[in-house]
């Protein structure tokens, strides 16, 4: 089937579904984490842990590895199947040498630290942690290829469904282990996460082998060689968005230094601010960027120079078109949200305002991050992975110096490290516009006009949508939460979950009513035509 805007929509939506279970079952673990252990120290620990030991994972599982895999496996599929899935059974292989070889170094180190007692107490736990997840790397870096190739044949419920397991054995292990002191319990916690990783690789075999066998590939009887020809092809572009995503992945170890630095809770506060942040994002950012991808790689392939303009205004139009509205919404009554979810057991109100603060933080880069989700895969899909990978190591700099201002010098808190990650997200994005425009490839001009026109409309009506909101509360509450932490009151929330759930629900439809209503006033074919490909039309 050729490619459309019509076919990366669908494509994206398959993808949102799965994302949707997948998250849907994060926000469970997270909410149960919540109540188990709250913002308490010890969980702040596992959680710097986990971003270290997860720390090569997009360079080797998702991000970099991914964006160099979908169009090297494309061009070698136009070769041959059966040479596509030879490629990718010495990538599996070769994979697990290198990242077996790197994980018992790493184990090895850590070892030593805690063998010779080199670390402080709070240190030394996290190294232990951080000992205990390490092997979970190469089960979600294998994940990681086999959902490449799922992706490369249209096929993206299963990978990004597969998650699931991983938080399932998550939830697992905090019931088995909430009944143990903290510093136990994380041991037990760590050694579940490693098991859902491996879960979460497992489950996408059946599908990664029916594809194998229908390009020709029989696993029981093929000598698959390390280091192929092939694989080494692929050295160059993987090598050029390790760059890139390097840094981003430094970006997100460092932040959790600094948030703990900040406050000994912070790191927990990023890590519940980030997954509300991250919804929307992944619902629709990662799936429009994952499914436009090979379309790209495609229109590349064919010089077709039109229709790959066509894909690219088409997901930026429709990521605008709901980015902007949830980037309100979360700062109107995101407090809701997390009041909702998190706001039981141990999870107090002091709780609730820290990591609503730190949401606000986060939202100021929902823009920009999900637009670079977007135009990456443009560059990669050229085969430039140059472009990317500055901009990423250009904001990690911008990104630490903002950190070491706000948290070394001015000691703004936690929330800060929110705020230096969305304004480095905002340099990202304005150097992959500059550098996309003096390309050959697009020319925004009058499609950068429409995208203005109709992103300040969506705005206005977000604007008369998020004041709809802060009347009512007020008018039915007594007093707008937004308001209260502005002014640096501790506001109270209620305990009962069905009351937090009628007040998020009420918030809810009066904004949504409020959008709705304005874009159909306003005739905003981006939002009342969003399902559908209109006004892009189909281009062979």
């Amino acid at each position: 089937m050729s490619d459309t805007p019509g076919t990366i929509f669908h494509s994206a939506l398959r993808f949102f579904s799965g994302t949707m279970l997948s998250r849907l079952s994060g926000m469970l673990r997270d909410m149960a984490m919540a109540y188990a252990f709250g913002t308490q120290n010890a969980i702040a620990a596992l959680l710097v842990a986990f971003r270290f030991a997860h720390l090569l994972r997009r360079l080797f599982g998702e991000g970099a590895m991914q964006t160099a895999l979908i169009p090297h496996l494309e061009a070698l599929r136009k070769r041959g199947p059966q040479r596509a899935g030879l490629f990718f059974c010495d990538l599996a292989l070769t994979l697990t040498y290198v990242l077996t070889f790197l994980i018992v170094l790493l184990m090895s180190i850590l070892g030593g630290f805690l063998l010779f007692d080199a670390l402080n107490p709070g240190n030394a736990q996290i190294a232990w942690l951080t000992f205990l997840m390490m092997p979970s790397l190469l089960f979600i870096c294998l994940f990681g290829i086999n959902a490449s190739l799922l992706q490369c044949e249209k096929s993206y419920f299963s990978p990004s469904a597969a998650p699931v397991m991983f938080n399932m054995f998550w939830i697992l292990g905090i019931v088995f282990s909430s009944h143990y002191v903290p510093s136990k319990a994380m041991s037990f916690l760590a050694l579940f996460i490693t098991l859902a990783c491996c879960a979460q690789w497992a489950i996408t075999l059946p599908k990664t082998y029916a594809i194998l066998k229908a390009y020709g590939i029989k696993l029981a009887w093929t000598n698959f060689q390390s280091f192929s020809a092939d694989v080494l092809g692929l050295a160059k572009p993987l090598a050029l968005g390790i760059m890139g995503v390097a840094a981003a992945q430094v970006n997100n170890a460092l932040d959790a230094i600094f948030a703990r630095w900040a406050d000994e809770q912070g790191p927990a506060l990023l890590w519940y601010a980030i997954r509300l942040q991250q919804l929307p994002l992944a619902l629709f950012g990662i799936a429009i960027s994952g499914a436009i991808l090979p379309p790209l790689s495609r229109a590349i392939k064919e010089k077709n120079f039109v229709k790959f303009q066509l894909f690219l205004d088409f997901a930026l139009r429709r990521t605008l078109s709901l980015m902007l509205p949830m980037t309100i919404a979360l700062f109107v009554f995101g407090d809701s949200c997390i009041d909702l979810i998190y706001g039981h057991g141990g999870f107090n109100h002091s709780s609730v305002v820290g990591t609503t603060q730190t949401l606000w933080g986060y939202v100021l880069g929902l823009i920009p991050m999900a637009f670079v989700l977007v135009l990456a895969p443009a560059f990669y899909a050229s085969g430039d992975y140059r472009t990317p990978s500055l901009a990423s190591v250009a904001s990690m700099a911008l990104n630490i110096a903002l950190n070491a201002l706000m948290v070394g010098v001015l000691d703004l808190g936690a929330p800060s490290v929110a705020i230096a990650t969305s304004l480095s997200a905002w340099f990202n994005l304005a150097w992959l516009t500059i550098a996309l425009n003096r390309g050959n490839l697009v020319s925004f001009g009058r499609n950068s006009l429409g995208l203005l026109v109709s992103g300040g409309k969506i705005l206005a009506i977000a604007m008369v949508a998020s004041l709809s909101v802060i009347l009512f509360d007020i008018y039915f509450w007594g007093s707008s939460t937004l308001i209260t932490i502005f002014h640096g009151i501790m506001p109270t929330y209620p305990n009962e979950a069905t009351i937090q759930f009628f007040r998020l629900v009420l918030q809810g439809t009066i904004f949504s009513s409020m959008i709705i209503l304005g874009a159909w006033f306003l005739k905003i074919r981006d939002l009342t035509h969003f399902g559908s490909p209109e006004p892009f039309q189909n281009v062979s």
